[in-house]
């Protein structure tokens, strides 16, 4: 069952050949520390609360087919997958049979992308669901993917703009949290080219944004940070690095009166050729850092509701 996660982008313009025009392959990793915890589990029975996770997968995108008038479908296939976690102190030594049994269930799954003027408008997760237990953690893991498939979230220069000194982006999928009910807020990219060869162009961007995870009372500042080369002649990305530090305004409820804890995910784009290979690791249990989590912090979560045990 596909389950999506809307992500609406102000900008309309009209469609231009792109990246999702022909058959594409990239590594995507995407390392997330989580303000507030989320849950991972498996079909049967084990759960654990995540505060950190890193995610490194190799995925292979078909050419986009018409969805719309101005939109595409475009199916990936997740070639390989290494997810590694870090979770409760109280509950280290539970997180490695789950990361294990998501690495089996998530590798050679797909992933449906609603695409726009090339930006990604919805992220689904096509995998088996056997009841409401089990439709909550898939939920989480397409979240979690969604971070990683930002990256590839980028409309490129306006349509005959390439020697624009900057332009703007707005709306981008780099400012949204893992969150169940969408992210609300805004975003303002500004990008920039530092470089240009006859088939590459090097850019560098950054903004900012104000994400509002579902109907939390929580609200996070984020400045957005990054760097990237395209493919001047197809618009495909060829390298990509983004940073989004991201921290709760001073009402928040995370931050009763102190100073609150960060949103970070840092992440890498890179483009493959056709049969070329990427080493994503094994999927692994990482020790809990010194950034804990509090009793604060365990009091608000991210990611679905609390999951009853369920064999089912």
């Amino acid at each position: 069952m596909l389950t999506f996660l809307a992500l609406a982008h102000a900008a309309e313009s009209s469609p231009t050949p792109g990246p999702f025009d022909a058959p594409s392959r990239y590594f995507l990793q995407s390392t997330v520390q989580l303000p507030l915890f989320m849950w991972f589990g498996t079909p049967f029975n084990q759960q654990a609360r995540v505060t950190a996770f890193d995610l490194r997968m190799v995925l292979a995108c078909d050419a986009g087919v018409p969805n719309t008038k101005r939109s595409l479908e475009v199916r990936c296939t997740l070639e390989d997958l290494g997810l590694s976690a870090s979770g409760m102190e109280q509950e280290r030594g539970l997180l490695q049979p789950i990361l294990t049994e998501l690495d089996e269930i998530l590798t050679g799954s797909h992933l449906q992308l609603q695409v726009r003027d090339n930006q990604v408008l919805n992220v689904g997760l096509d995998v088996y669901r056997r009841n409401n237990r089990v439709g909550r953690l898939n939920e989480n893991m397409r979240l979690v993917l969604s971070r990683a498939i930002a990256g590839l979230d980028f409309a490129g220069p306006p349509a005959g703009g390439e020697e624009l000194a900057s332009w703007p982006e707005y709306g981008s999928m780099l400012a949204w949290i893992p969150a169940p009910n969408g992210t609300a807020g805004m975003s303002e990219l500004v990008y920039r080219p530092v470089e240009e060869t006859p088939a590459t162009q090097t850019l560098v961007y950054g903004g900012s944004g104000l994400m509002i995870p579902g109907d939390s009372t929580n609200r996070y500042e984020a400045r957005i940070s990054g760097d990237l080369v395209l493919d001047r002649k197809t618009g495909r990305l060829l390298d990509r690095t983004w940073l989004v530090v991201a921290t709760p305004t001073p009402s928040s409820g995370i931050t009763e009166g102190y100073a609150g804890y960060p949103y970070l995910q840092q992440g890498r784009l890179v483009g493959l050729r056709e049969g070329q290979s990427w080493d994503v690791g094994e999927s692994l249990e990482i020790a809990p850092s010194e950034f804990s989590q509090t009793s604060i912090q365990q009091q608000f979560q991210l990611g679905t509701g609390s999951l009853s045990p369920s064999s089912n």
